[in-house]
């Protein structure tokens, strides 16, 4: 072989060497920033701060972050705050749901504890259950119980839309670390068909997230705070002291219609802050209400027309007669009937949780 061919091969080896070596220090730079984020999901995920600013105050379309309290607050209130008085456990309609099994019978009281610790601060509702084998029931974990079976679960879709593949998947990680810690072991469902259905469900609830707002208003005479506030107090509204508005509850406790200022055609609105109204807003949340609640939104907007001596128009100030009534109310139907066919009752708890 001669001198240059030898010289070819040597630098042909240093070349496939070198390419070698920059392949493997690119896989390594991956691997380490793959690693990093991974360590990173559960902390960004799980543990963010929801604040106070972001809390739901009545009357208003800010959200609720509910976050899991002290060991206490579990014990008697269950694992999802600020749930309405009608409550509704894990749904595979609405949620990514985890199942997990100890060899062993885990303590209530573990469960709670080690639940507290790991979701303090969940981005998205979280919630556990104990499979109660006397009532053949899943239940909140309670303190005093033992439990073989439990399963946890994350909330696919609220308002503010629907979970990422991200948050989904490091609930998973989450729920298999906390179940390893009571020694058991948490099987998860595969992610990505979760992160599917969360979309699809959240493009469902974009399209019958409906609010009705019907405004009484005057071209007299403005009418008076107090004659307002007189109204909104004798028909059971209650008055939230941070927006000024009224609002009233339905028969599950749920904010069912809220009642404030108009707002004017600059954008501005006020609730019981100013002197006098030139009008009102009644505003009805339709999935948080059930089927009976518009003949009572109806009845108020007439009543609350009668008594400041205004009339009941649509936010192009027409007049809204019984026939509109009668279309709003047949709209409201099929909204109703849709959400049961997907298996959520209309004000009830599936409905509280997906629209709050």
């Amino acid at each position: 072989m001669s001198e240059l061919q030898l010289g070819l091969l040597a630098i042909g080896a240093g070349v496939i060497a070198s390419v070698f070596l920059y392949n493997k220090w690119q896989e390594r730079e991956y691997r380490r920033r793959a690693e990093a984020g991974l360590a990173r999901s559960p902390e960004d995920v799980l543990l963010r701060d929801h604040g106070s600013d972001d809390r739901d105050r009545p009357g208003g379309a800010e959200r609720v972050e509910p976050a899991l309290g002290t060991l206490e607050t579990l014990q008697t209130e269950g694992f999802a705050a600020g749930a309405a008085s009608v409550d509704a456990g894990l749904s595979e309609h609405v949620d990514f749901v985890v199942p997990i099994e100890a060899t062993e019978d885990v303590s209530g009281a573990d469960v709670l504890r080690a639940v507290a610790e790991t979701f303090a601060y969940p981005s998205r509702p979280v919630r556990w259950e104990g499979f109660d084998e006397t009532a053949q029931s899943w239940e909140t974990p309670r303190a005093d119980r033992l439990y073989s079976r439990m399963r946890a679960g994350l909330q696919l879709v609220d308002r503010r839309g629907a979970a990422s593949l991200e948050e989904i998947a490091a609930f998973g990680v989450a729920v298999e670390e906390t179940a390893a810690s009571l020694g058991a072991l948490a099987t998860v469902p595969e992610t990505g068909s979760a992160a599917h259905r969360a979309v699809e469900l959240d493009r469902f609830c974009s399209d019958v997230d409906i609010r009705v707002a019907v405004h009484i208003v005057t071209d007299k005479t403005p009418f008076p705070e107090s004659q307002v506030q007189g109204f909104a107090e004798s028909s059971g509204f209650e008055i939230d002291s941070e927006s000024g508005r009224f609002y009233r509850r339905g028969g599950n406790g749920q904010i069912l219609c809220t009642l404030g200022k108009m707002e004017t055609a600059s954008g501005r609105s006020g609730g019981a802050g100013g002197s006098e109204f030139h009008g009102v807003t009644l505003e009805l949340d339709v999935p948080r209400s059930a089927n009976e609640d518009f003949d009572q939104f109806r009845h108020l907007a007439g009543q609350l027309a009668g008594t400041l001596g205004g009339h009941v128009v649509d936010e192009n100030r027409q007049p809204l007669g019984p026939a509109a009534f009668d279309a709003i109310g047949a709209q409201i139907r099929n909204v109703h009937r849709s959400m049961e066919a997907r298996g959520i009752t209309p004000a009830g708890g599936l409905a509280l949780r997906l629209f709050s």
